[in-house]
C-alpha cells in the first residue's frame, strides 16, 4: 500500500486493514519522529515530477514542522481546530478534541441531579483511564456513565464529552490497537450522537465529530462498501457545513469521493482548500486513493501552480519590478529584508513548487506589502540639464534673480522679469552644453514615486526684505518631502499624554526659515519692535500669533510684487507637522543634538535669548529649533490621531494655538521636538517668537482663519 506512514487508504482490492495500519511498527515511528520523518515518509513514494510541482523536501519539512504546534500537537495554535496535519491515529490530539480537558469542577457545577454528578465523575474516571493509555478501564467507565439515567440525556455539555470520547476509544489509535476493543461501526454511532448533543450548542465540536463518524465509516470492513462510502461523505460533507474553516474536512470529503472514482468532484474540493490548508495537497499527492488517479492529480496540481504564478506575475512582478529599479540609487531600500523577498518571489517563483511559493505569497507577501507601503525612502538620481541658448542676449534688471528647487509644480521661486532691447527674438533650445544635477525622489518600499523635486534637502535660498536691500535677507532652507513619526514614544522621559505617535506623510516640499525671525527683519515690515531683549541678531519676541502672521502676510505680498515666489506660495506659521518634521529631519529623538550644543534654555541662557544662529543647526541647516524662542505654529491645538495622517493642519476651531520648540526660559524637557506648547492667539511673551515656511496651499496646507 503507498505509503503506510501517515494516511490510512481505502483500497477495493484488499490490502492492510485499519487495524493493521493502527499496528504497524514502522508507520508508528514514522509518526511519532516528527515533522522531518513525516515528510520523507510523504515524498519518498512520489514521481520527481509531482515533488517539483509540490516544493523540495526542505521547504516541505519547513512549512508542516509550522503546522504541528508543540503545545496542542496537531491542533491549531488556538487548540481549537484540527490542524491541516491533523490524522486520526494521533492519540494525544484526540485526548485534546472537544475540550475533554476541561476542569471537572466545570461540568461538576453544571450537575443538576445526583445521576449527573455521578456521570461527572464516571467521565472523569474515563478521560483520566485514556491519558494513561488504559483504554479498557476507559470504555467500562463510560459505559456507566451513560448506564447513570434518562436525565444525562439533558446535561448536553457532558453527554457529548462521553459520547466523543467512547467513540475515540472504539476507533483506535497508535496507542490503543487491541482487537477486542477497536470497532468502527460502533464508532461511528458514538461519533453520531456525540455530533447531536453538541450541534446546538458547540458547533465547532459537533463538525469534529461528524468528521470522525465519516472516518469510522470509511475505515470499515464490514457490510455494504458502497453504503459506508456513502455515508462517510454525507458525514464528511455536514462537519464542512459546519465549519467552512476545517480544512481537513475538505481534504477527508475528496478523499473520500477519490476513493469512490469521483475524480472531479474530488479535485473540485481541494481546488478550494482555505490558505491554511494548502499542505494538504502534499498530503493528497502521497495518498493512497489519490495515487490512484496520479494523471489527473498532477495536471490538476500543475494547474494550480500556473495559477499561482499567473497571480505572481500580475500582482507581484510589476511591484518587485520597481524595488528592483530603485534598489542601486537608494541603498536602504535594497538593504530592506521585505523588498528582498518580494523580489526573491518574483524572480524565483518559476524555479519553486507550489507550496514553496504559496507559503509566502498566501501570507507574507500580504505583511511585506503593507509594510512596504508604509516604510518611504528618498532616493537620489543624478539627470541630465539642458541648457537653453538665446539669439539675442538679455538684459536683466537690477534686482537679484533668485533660482529655486524645482519642487515638482510649477516652480516655487520665480526669477525677476527679463528685458530685451527691442522685441524679444525666438527662442530654441540647442546642446550648447550639458550639466549634471541631483534630483530627489520620494518614494515608498513599494518603488512607487510619490514625489520628484530637485535641489538639494537644505539648500540654502536667500529672499530680498525690501527692494534694493542687500543688508538684511531671508533665509530659508529647502525641507523635502517625507514621511516621519510624530509625537513621542512611550518610553521618552518627561512625555506627554498629548504626543501620541503616529505617522505623518508630508509629500509636498516646502522652504523653511533658517532661523527665527530677527528684530531687524521684524522691524523691515512691521511699524513696532516689541521685543524685551533688545539686538538685531536676537529673535523678536513678546509676537502674538496673530501678530506673525500679519508679518507673514506682508512678506508674502512684497515678494509676490516683486516677483520673488509664484503665485499660490505664500510665506505663513508652519504646520505642527511641518515644524517638527523640519526639526527632526525624520529621525526620532528628543533632540536632533545635545541640548547643550542646540538650545538655549533654562539652564545656560543667562535668562536672556541670545543671537540667532550661534549654536549647532540640524543635519537641514535649521537653528534654533530647539530653545532661544517657542515658535508659534499655524494649528489649533487639539489630540494628535492613532492612524497615520498625510497633510495634517490641527483641528478647525479651538481655544489655544500651539507653539514649539520651548525658550530661554523653559526647562528641557519643554524643549524636546515633541513638546507642545500652547496659548490664546493674542498671547505674548518674551519666551514666543516665531518661524515661517514657504508653501503652496494647493498642496495640502490650508490657510488658517486669522481669529
Amino acid at each position: 500500500m503507498p505509503n503506510p506512514s501517515w494516511n490510512f487508504s481505502r483500497s477495493t482490492t484488499g490490502g492492510a486493514s485499519w487495524l493493521e495500519y493502527l499496528q504497524d511498527p514502522d508507520r508508528s515511528r514514522v509518526s511519532g519522529d516528527g515533522p522531518a520523518a513525516v515528510v520523507r515518509a510523504l515524498v519518498d513514494g512520489l514521481p520527481e515530477s509531482t515533488l517539483r510541482l509540490i516544493g523540495s523536501p526542505e521547504s516541505l519539512e519547513a512549512i508542516f514542522r509550522s503546522l504541528v504546534h508543540p503545545a496542542n500537537s496537531l491542533l491549531d495554535p488556538s487548540g481549537m481546530r484540527l490542524s491541516a496535519a491533523f490524522t486520526w491515529s494521533r492519540g494525544e490530539v484526540l485526548a485534546s478534541m472537544g475540550g475533554m480537558l476541561v476542569p471537572v469542577e466545570e461540568l461538576m457545577a453544571e450537575a443538576r441531579s445526583q445521576a449527573q454528578s455521578e456521570a461527572v465523575q464516571l467521565f472523569q474516571v474515563a478521560r483520566e483511564a485514556f491519558l494513561e493509555r488504559r483504554f479498557t478501564e476507559s470504555l467500562e467507565a463510560l459505559g456507566r456513565a451513560l448506564d447513570t439515567g434518562p436525565s444525562l440525556n439533558v446535561a448536553g455539555r457532558l453527554v457529548w464529552r462521553i459520547h466523543l470520547l467512547r467513540a475515540l476509544v472504539l476507533l483506535g489509535s497508535d496507542h490503543n490497537t487491541d482487537p477486542q476493543l477497536i470497532n468502527p461501526a460502533e464508532a461511528e454511532q458514538s461519533f453520531l450522537m456525540a455530533a447531536r448533543h453538541a450541534r446546538s450548542e458547540y458547533r465547532l465540536d459537533a463538525a469534529r465529530a461528524l468528521l470522525g463518524a465519516g472516518w469510522a465509516a470509511y475505515v470499515q470492513e464490514n457490510g455494504d462498501l458502497d453504503r459506508r462510502m456513502r455515508a462517510a461523505v454525507t458525514y464528511t460533507d455536514e462537519a464542512r457545513d459546519l465549519d467552512d474553516d476545517l480544512a481537513e474536512a475538505q481534504f477527508q470529503s475528496a478523499k473520500f469521493r477519490m476513493a469512490r472514482g469521483e475524480v472531479d468532484p474530488a479535485l473540485h474540493a481541494l481546488r478550494w482548500l482555505p490558505l491554511s490548508g494548502r499542505v494538504l495537497l502534499l498530503k493528497a499527492a502521497a495518498d493512497g486513493d489519490f495515487q490512484r488517479h496520479a494523471v489527473k492529480l498532477e495536471a490538476f496540481l500543475s494547474a494550480l501552480r500556473e495559477e499561482q504564478l499567473a497571480k505572481i506575475q500580475s500582482e507581484v512582478s510589476p511591484v518587485a519590478s520597481r524595488i528592483r529599479q530603485w534598489m542601486s540609487d537608494c541603498p536602504e531600500l535594497s538593504e530592506t529584508p521585505a523588498a528582498q523577498r518580494v523580489v526573491d518571489l518574483s524572480e524565483g517563483a518559476p524555479d519553486r513548487g507550489l507550496l514553496d511559493v504559496h507559503r509566502y505569497f498566501g501570507f507574507g507577501y500580504r505583511q511585506d506589502r503593507d509594510l512596504l507601503r508604509d516604510s518611504f525612502f528618498e532616493a537620489r538620481r543624478t539627470v541630465i540639464k539642458e541648457w537653453i541658448e538665446e539669439v539675442a542676449e538679455p538684459e536683466p534688471t537690477d534686482a537679484a534673480r533668485v533660482p529655486a528647487p524645482n519642487s515638482g509644480e510649477s516652480g516655487v521661486v520665480s526669477e525677476q522679469p527679463v528685458h530685451y532691447r527691442g522685441q524679444p527674438p525666438k527662442r530654441h533650445r540647442s546642446v550648447h552644453h550639458a550639466d549634471e544635477e541631483p534630483e530627489y525622489q520620494f518614494l515608498n518600499g513599494l518603488g512607487e514615486v510619490i514625489s520628484t523635486y530637485r535641489g538639494t534637502p537644505g539648500s540654502q535660498k536667500r529672499f530680498p526684505l525690501t527692494t534694493g536691500s542687500t543688508a538684511t535677507t531671508w533665509a530659508a532652507r529647502w525641507i523635502p518631502p517625507g514621511r516621519f513619526l510624530m509625537g513621542s514614544p512611550i518610553h521618552e522621559p518627561d512625555r506627554e499624554p498629548d504626543e501620541v505617535l503616529h505617522s505623518v506623510t508630508l509629500p509636498d516640499g516646502f522652504f523653511f526659515s533658517e532661523t527665527p525671525c530677527t528684530q531687524a527683519q521684524w522691524s523691515l515690515l512691521m511699524p513696532d519692535n516689541p521685543s524685551k531683549f533688545r539686538g538685531g541678531n536676537l529673535p523678536v519676541e513678546q509676537v502674538s500669533w496673530e501678530e506673525a502672521r500679519e508679518f507673514a502676510r506682508r512678506l508674502t505680498e512684497f515678494h509676490h510684487k516683486a516677483g520673488l515666489i509664484t503665485a499660490g506660495w505664500r510665506w505663513d506659521l508652519p504646520t505642527e507637522a511641518q515644524w517638527e518634521y523640519a526639526c527632526r529631519v525624520r529621525k526620532p529623538g528628543e533632540f536632533y543634538g545635545p541640548i547643550d550644543s542646540v538650545a538655549w534654555y533654562q539652564i545656560n541662557s543667562q535668562r536672556q535669548t541670545h543671537p540667532v544662529g550661534a549654536l549647532q543647526p540640524n543635519a537641514w541647516g535649521l537653528q534654533d529649533m530647539h530653545g532661544n524662542v517657542g515658535k508659534w505654529c499655524l494649528d489649533w491645538y487639539g489630540q494628535y490621531p492613532f492612524q497615520a495622517v498625510t497633510h495634517p493642519v490641527g483641528p478647525g476651531f479651538g481655544t489655544f494655538r500651539v507653539y514649539r520648540g520651548g525658550g530661554w526660559s523653559d526647562a528641557a524637557h519643554c524643549c524636546r521636538s515633541a513638546y507642545r506648547g500652547r496659548s490664546v492667539p493674542n498671547f505674548r511673551s518674551s519666551n514666543i517668537g516665531f518661524s515661517l515656511a514657504l508653501s503652496d496651499p494647493l498642496s495640502g496646507v490650508v490657510a488658517a482663519p486669522t481669529r
